[in-house]
């Protein structure tokens, strides 16, 4: 077993409402490759407790269905937000991180939300063809980079371009993921 600080994945959602599966399934997809040195957690949702899962991570990666998103996939870095209320049974990625520092007392490591389009959430439903595009497009790209190094070079923009998927099912150059 490795000492060293790898890259934690959060696959967050549920199979049984249409495009939330999003996460689960990339989640899946890195199970089955198990790259060396990626810790991978699926999750409904994100808990206080979770929390504690970011003590030994280099980096930290959040795959989540997001809805209104202009393209099949985006990279964005997140920072820890400090005014978050706790008092919810779920957390957003930035309040997981504010967590951590409170109880850590240091700055939680550089995270990173994978965020992919999603358009139907009901319970029951199948993923949407917008989303099973959305799901291989992002495969595509994070799969090469699925290491501390790799996802700290794409949120530094040093990422080659990934490919969208349009509404025909083709792919199609579009732009860089974006971080902030």
């Amino acid at each position: 077993m490795s000492t060293v600080p790898g890259l934690l994945v959060f696959a967050i959602g549920n199979d049984a409402r249409g495009d939330d599966a999003l996460g689960p399934q990339l989640g899946a997809r890195i199970e089955k490759v198990s790259p060396p040195g990626v810790k991978l957690l699926a999750e409904y949702q994100l808990q206080i407790e979770h929390a504690l899962d970011l003590h030994d991570a280099a980096a930290v990666l959040f795959i989540d269905a997001t809805v209104g998103l202009g393209q099949a996939f985006e990279l964005r870095r997140i920072e820890l937000d400090p005014t978050a209320q706790l008092l919810s049974h779920s957390l957003s990625p930035a309040a997981l991180l504010a967590v951590f520092e409170r109880i850590e007392g240091r700055a939680p490591p550089p995270a990173f939300v994978f965020a992919l389009r999603g358009e139907s959430f009901e319970l029951g439903e199948p993923l949407s063809a917008p989303a099973a595009g959305a799901l291989e497009a992002g495969w595509a790209w994070l799969s090469a980079r699925l290491s501390v190094s790799g996802l700290l070079a794409a949120a530094s923009g040093a990422a080659l371009q990934h490919q969208q998927c349009n509404r025909t099912g083709h792919d199609a150059p579009e732009g860089r993921p974006h971080a902030e």
